[in-house]
């Protein structure tokens, strides 16, 4: 069965998106993402750690307003206007993981997060903070690529749901080998095509099945139904993630069209080619922030440490200022 059900094409951008928004890899330096953490910062990072040891308090509730970190906020101000100006990606460079506990860390990434944008639910339970390791198990319909060390091909996060503006990582251990990270500009590929492949670039202002991977109430749709680009007011948005279209066509009985399958895999292809994506490899102590609206990213797959101790951890974080703080928004 076709899926015969596709709307009309809503509004498109029709004009080129200006850089930095969509960028190459050769218009790039590493001064453009990495951004290091001030010593003013990291003394503030060492007082307030200090301060919780001796007043303990739940991480959700901590409030960074409560706290002396007057150069932290300047130097998350910064953060957010590269995540909105910039290329949309930034790492910070870094938090003292040889010092302080998982717990410490955590709280202070939370209270750096919480000055970008406020702290959402990322998974139907409601979870806040996100552990993102290697579970033994191996992607499905149920098990999100995250709690694997499967490669996690070209994506935004959360596409299949209602994706925050902006996520984080906090970089607690890395693995043994692996675990190499890519980014590239979702507007860089709508240029492209723009130029070479309209009708491409059309199709993927349609919508399209994606499987939510579970994440519903019992009895909601097993599918959502979006496009991968969206314009409202002159400005672009972005979702991606095809991995999770065939199997939600499949759910709903329906067969994926052709001219959406060519976008989507030359969408993959336009951010693949060396020359429109950059590649790094995160360090413990650091933190990732993405533009989850304008950035994809990739993680190659991994080769673990034995010792549970060792073994990669990272946490994530999402933020958004709009909608309610459940998963649903």
């Amino acid at each position: 069965m076709n899926d015969l059900s596709r709307p009309a094409v809503p509004l498109m951008f029709e004009d080129a998106i200006a850089k930095p928004l969509a960028w190459i890899r050769d218009e790039v330096s590493e001064s453009d993402w990495r951004v290091p953490v001030p010593a003013e910062a990291l003394a503030e990072i060492d007082q307030v750690i200090d301060i919780l040891r001796a007043n303990p308090m739940d991480i959700r509730a901590l409030c960074p307003d409560d706290y002396p970190l007057e150069a932290c906020r300047a130097l998350m101000d910064r953060v957010r206007h590269q995540l909105d100006h910039g290329i949309g990606m930034v790492v910070l460079d870094r938090m003292a993981v040889e010092r302080h506990d998982k717990e410490s860390l955590t709280a202070i990434y939370w209270m750096l997060s919480s000055m970008i944008s406020r702290p959402v639910a990322q998974s139907y339970d409601g979870r806040l903070l996100y552990d993102v390791r290697d579970t033994g198990k191996k992607t499905d319909t149920r098990v999100r690529a995250d709690l694997t060390n499967q490669e996690i091909s070209w994506h935004s996060d959360y596409g299949f749901n209602f994706p925050p503006p902006y996520l984080g990582l906090l970089v607690l251990r890395t693995a043994r080998s692996g675990g190499i990270s890519k980014a590239a500009s979702m507007m860089t590929v709508h240029n492209d095509l723009r130029e070479k492949r309209p009708d491409l670039l059309r199709r993927l202002y349609e919508p399209f099945h994606w499987n939510r991977q579970g994440e519903h109430p019992e009895g909601a749709p097993v599918t959502h139904f979006f496009p991968i680009f969206q314009c409202h007011d002159g400005v672009v948005r972005s979702r991606f993630n095809p991995a999770l279209v065939p199997k939600g066509y499949e759910l709903v009985g329906l067969q994926p069209d052709a001219l959406g399958l060519e976008a989507l895999r030359e969408a993959g292809k336009i951010m693949s080619d060396e020359r429109n994506h950059i590649t790094f490899v995160l360090k413990p102590g650091e933190i990732q922030y993405v533009n989850n609206f304008r950035l994809a990213h990739l993680r190659t797959d991994y080769d673990d440490y034995d010792e549970p101790d060792r073994k990669r951890h990272l946490v994530r974080i999402f933020l958004r200022d709009f909608g309610r703080r459940s998963y649903m928004g």
